[in-house]
């Protein structure tokens, strides 16, 4: 788990999605169902994914740990968590990524800065977008809202 929890702080984005993708068609079905749930409950994300969806639902485990640190680890079952956490360490594409492991503390340590790209899936979490709704009168005109939401 020490490793697991390294490689989601430290290794570049695309390599530990890579690793992910490598990870997730080992695990039995009911585990993924368990990974996609705590995507689900712990990122509030992938609400229309299914756990067939790897690729998908390795990018939100990434990217939302990199986004909410813990709350991917904090809402997947610790047995689940665990197997996903073995295979991710001994993916081939975690192979190298391990320079700075030996003088870790143990601490969560800050995720370096990426450059972020166009390609792929590389890209920063968008801010929502606010939506302000002017109702209209029968004339044409700007209302005011009613008690239950509707132009008056």
């Amino acid at each position: 788990m020490r490793q697991y929890r390294y490689l989601l702080r430290t290794a570049p984005a695309d390599a530990l999605e890579v690793a992910h993708v490598e990870a997730l068609p080992q695990l039995r079905w009911r585990e993924r169902g368990l990974v996609l749930a705590a995507v689900q409950d712990g990122l509030v994300a992938g609400l229309r994914l299914d756990r067939d969806q790897v690729r998908a639902l390795a990018h939100l485990v990434t990217l939302g740990e990199r986004r909410s640190p813990g709350a991917f680890l904090a809402a997947v079952d610790p047995v689940t968590l665990r197997h996903l956490a073995d295979l991710v360490v001994v993916a081939e594409a975690s192979f190298g990524l391990f320079g700075g492991y030996a003088t870790w503390d143990g601490s969560d340590p800050v995720a370096p800065e990426e450059p972020w790209t166009d390609s792929g899936f590389a890209e920063r979490w968008r801010t929502p977008l606010t939506v302000r709704v002017v109702y209209l009168d029968y004339t044409g005109g700007p209302s005011t809202p009613d008690s239950f939401g509707r132009g008056r």
